[in-house]
């Protein structure tokens, strides 16, 4: 059996999508601040973090292939609903990372979004090579094809230096991939580079550049404070609580639909199983549960 896939709220949010705290707030509007930060308090932000990434993971890949009466049988779950869920985990997480370091939300999302950025510029930067040995090999040396390739694979003194050169050296391949010279089409015929190809290669340079402009777009904002933090927790475990219902009542009905994992939350949900029997001690804490305040 190959081993289970490592999943990252950072990777599924982008995998699915942004969402906003308008978004979430939404979905969860009968509930006050003061709800989410009193949950927040009583869960530890790593060990929700890391759950909430292997079920939202693994609830991502299985939406992929999943039957429509078995969509009918999660009822609200679905793709946006786990966008919205996915990113108000993120949240929880990228609140807690800036807190520990004593730095601004605004410092903690910037980070994330240049690691993205640097991601991306690398994938351009090796697609760009590729796609200038393509063309050299494409233009058999005609000065006139060199020169406008060496010329647009020249970084240009712009803010997306290597997303400019590839998009360039892109107008290039449109030009050649269109040239009725025998030499060439009979060259086009041996090599795979097509009008697709050219278009993935356009689609990562604007995403690459994109991500710049992300990542410089970010303000600085004021220290990350430890109930903002309790906030998103409390936020994030609520559409949890949400998904966990909805799996466990879809299983009753179709065991085939994968169950929640909620190994590292067990002494949550062992709390919230009391309070709905009415059990007297349903608000203490179990030892196994991680210390409160994020």
């Amino acid at each position: 059996m190959p081993p289970e896939p490592i999943y990252t709220l950072t990777d599924i949010v982008s995998r699915l999508g942004d969402a906003t705290e308008s978004e979430a707030r939404l979905e969860l509007e009968g509930l006050r601040n003061d709800d989410f930060i009193a949950k927040g308090r009583r869960i530890g932000t790593p060990r929700l973090a890391k759950e909430l990434a292997r079920n939202y993971g693994l609830l991502a890949d299985w939406l992929l292939t999943a039957r429509a009466e078995q969509l009918d049988l999660l009822g609200f779950v679905s793709a946006d609903w786990l966008r919205i869920a996915a990113w108000a985990a993120r949240q929880s997480e990228t609140h807690y990372d800036a807190n520990q370091k004593g730095a601004s939300l605004g410092a903690a999302e910037k980070q994330i979004r240049q690691t993205q950025a640097e991601e991306l510029g690398a994938e351009a930067k090796q697609a760009r090579d590729r796609l200038r040995g393509t063309l050299l090999h494409l233009a058999g040396g005609i000065p006139g094809w060199v020169t406008r390739i060496d010329a647009a694979y020249a970084t240009p003194g712009t803010q997306s230096p290597i997303s400019d050169a590839l998009v360039a050296l892109c107008d290039v391949a449109d030009a050649l991939l269109t040239d009725p010279s025998p030499g060439i089409v009979k060259r086009r015929a041996r090599n795979r580079l097509d009008m697709n190809a050219v278009g993935r290669f356009r689609d990562l340079a604007l995403s690459a550049a994109q991500a710049l402009r992300d990542a410089a777009s970010v303000a600085p904002t004021a220290p990350v404070s430890q109930s903002q933090v309790d906030l998103w927790d409390g936020i994030a475990i609520t559409f949890f609580e949400q998904l966990v219902d909805a799996l466990e009542q879809a299983r009753e009905v179709d065991p085939t639909i994968p169950a929640p994992s909620i190994i590292g939350l067990r002494g949550w949900f062992r709390r919230a199983s009391r309070k709905n029997r009415g059990d007297a001690d349903a608000s203490t804490s179990d030892a196994d549960d991680a210390p409160a305040g994020g």
